[in-house]
């Protein structure tokens, strides 16, 4: 059997795109963000084995639940002694229950990392909820 060039090439970029992990990717603009929706008192703290943002979210719709499964996640960034701010990465969890008008949750984000004590004074940012 001979396969000319072009077909070999149309072969491989198939398995190419079709290997590619479809999970969620922190930061991905392949997902739809979860609008009338407000975070508050988040706060970030060191553990043992990670860095930690946690806080609340609100359904701010009057009429609409957030059907599950939904996510949230944010990215981990940390500066350095010359101003540069750094990318740690990113962390996402699923929540499985459905979120009513006017319901709040207390969500927790745990980044784990080898040496957490490194990264004093991270910050977390693009801080979302969103639906795939």
């Amino acid at each position: 059997m001979k396969i000319n060039i072009q077909n070999f090439q149309l072969i491989v970029l198939f398995c190419l795109f079709s290997c590619e992990d479809s999970g969620a990717i922190t930061g991905s603009e392949n997902v739809t963000e979860i609008e009338n929706v407000s975070f508050s008192s988040v706060v970030t703290s060191i553990t043992e084995n990670g860095l930690v943002a946690d806080g609340v979210i609100k359904n701010d719709s009057q009429t609409l639940s957030i059907s599950p499964p939904w996510y949230i996640e944010c990215q981990f960034y940390y500066d350095d002694n010359s101003g540069n701010t750094f990318l740690i990465g990113g962390e996402s969890i699923t929540i499985n229950s459905s979120l009513s008008p006017g319901i709040s949750l207390e969500w927790m984000l745990e980044y784990l990392t080898e040496n957490p004590e490194n990264y004093q004074n991270f910050i977390i940012n693009d801080l979302r909820a969103y639906k795939h």
